[in-house]
């Protein structure tokens, strides 16, 4: 079991060489790149010293880290495709009790569905995985995923298949009677697109028009699966 120094950490999972967008980590959205706002939204909910970058050993992620570091967050490069074990190992140098996977790509991210997720983990501290993407009720580039770091160590990384190793959490989707999976659920929900996610120069263009984080509102009763 995980001797964990904290309660909560997020790990921001980005890189340079998306190929619909390259180097959009680093485009710039609202004056800042996007990187920034994606991390000022994980510090929110869980503070600056629990935020942590995580991206790849790649030469092609070097101007990310550098940025990254340069502006005072913590930086773990590890495996370009396996981002599974990219996980793992940030893990075991930042132990935590849970942890958010959080993608780079969601510069509009909202606090409050973190928020919720952390105060869904105090009534639920035996579940697995806290998400709102099983199924999906709000907007992409408004994912969140909160995971038990002990159920995450205890997954046996040799049985994955490159999918899961890419994603990280299919693990846990394609196998729900394995795993107890709390579910955030949108009190009305929002339609997937177009999203906040920016997966194209058009996505920028789009949210470069849009002003504030959203915020959302939850349906009361949480459900957990099975």
């Amino acid at each position: 079991m995980l001797m964990a120094e904290n309660n909560c950490c997020a790990f921001v999972q980005a890189r340079m060489s998306s190929s619909r967008l390259p180097g959009k980590m680093l485009k710039i959205l609202h004056g800042r790149p996007i990187v920034d706002h994606v991390l000022e939204a994980a510090t929110a909910a869980v503070g600056h010293d629990q935020t942590v970058l995580l991206t790849s050993s790649d030469p092609s992620d070097d101007p990310l880290a550098a940025h990254v570091a340069g502006i005072g967050y913590k930086v773990f490069r590890g495996d370009l495709l396996n981002v599974f074990g990219r996980f793992r190992s940030c893990l075991e140098e930042h132990s935590c009790l849970w942890f958010f996977r959080i993608c780079g790509d969601s510069p509009f991210l909202s606090p409050s569905l973190l928020e919720e997720a952390l105060q869904r983990a105090k009534l639920s501290s035996e579940c697995d995985i806290i998400t709102n993407v099983f199924p999906r009720t709000f907007p992409t580039g408004q994912s969140v995923e909160l995971v038990n770091s002990n159920t995450f160590l205890g997954i046996d990384d040799l049985k994955l298949n490159d999918e899961e190793k890419e994603h990280v959490t299919p693990v846990y989707y394609k196998n729900p009677t394995q795993y107890k999976i709390e579910v955030l659920r949108a009190k009305n929900p929002y339609p997937v697109s177009p999203g906040f996610a920016v997966d194209t120069l058009e996505d920028l263009d789009r949210l470069e028009r849009h002003q504030g984080r959203p915020r959302f509102r939850f349906k009361d009763q949480p459900k957990t699966m099975p």
